[in-house]
């Protein structure tokens, strides 16, 4: 099945499936991420996944089907990922408003950083 063409530029608050690589940068796989502002030239993202080995550093999703995906869903909260606009596939939907604000504490919580006032975040 073909994966639809991306719709537009990502805004804040919504998902998109974007390619990502993998944290030791071995390969790439397509995922969902939450777009939480564009900042320069690049966007910034949180992953969100199917995984919960990472207890502590993961926020479950309330409500995972608002925005198209078919399981339990993440978010990884404890880091922030830079990524270009080529790097989105296509639009998966909009945050609901419960997860919408989950996004914003966490962007508010990183704007408090050193990394993020430096851009020192994960660049994809």
């Amino acid at each position: 099945m073909k994966s639809p063409k991306q719709e537009g530029v990502p805004r804040p608050m919504e998902v998109w499936n974007a390619n990502l690589y993998f944290d030791d940068m071995s390969g790439a796989k397509n995922r969902p991420v939450i777009v939480l502002e564009k900042r320069d030239d690049e966007f910034t993202v949180l992953m969100v996944t199917s995984s919960e080995r990472m207890p502590g550093r993961m926020v479950k999703l309330d409500d995972p089907y608002e925005v198209m995906l078919d399981k339990t869903s993440s978010v990884r909260v404890d880091r922030l990922f830079r990524i270009p606009q080529s790097k989105f596939n296509y639009k998966l939907g909009d945050l609901c408003e419960s997860d919408a604000d989950m996004a914003v504490r966490v962007l508010n919580e990183h704007k408090a950083t050193k990394a993020y006032r430096r851009k020192a975040y994960r660049r994809f």
